[in-house]
């Protein structure tokens, strides 16, 4: 019996670690904070992205992100988040 679960766990540690290996520069991109230019204020603001989403989504094969906060909230918390054009065009300029 003992067989089997060795076996078992190799085979789910031999699956995680190239996929760790693949989604950590995802994760490390995405949770460092950014200045950008709100485009709705026309001021610098300072956004942080959701790290877990975007692994998430790009294990899915979707480069999407969410934005997890911002110097601007709570008192713009509704605006239409045009800010992460911005950050994804900075992030796919630099791979």
């Amino acid at each position: 019996m003992w067989v089997t679960y060795f076996f078992v766990s190799y085979l789910v540690l031999a699956m995680a670690i190239p996929l760790g290996w693949s989604l950590a520069p995802v994760w490390r991109r995405a949770r460092a904070a950014r200045c950008v230019r709100c485009p709705g204020l026309s001021k610098l603001v300072t956004v942080r992205m959701d790290p877990w989403h975007a692994v998430k989504m790009h294990a899915r094969g979707d480069p999407e992100f969410r934005v997890l906060d911002c110097t601007e909230w709570p008192g713009q918390r509704e605006c239409g988040r045009e800010c992460l054009t911005q950050i994804v065009a900075s992030l796919a300029a630099r791979t």
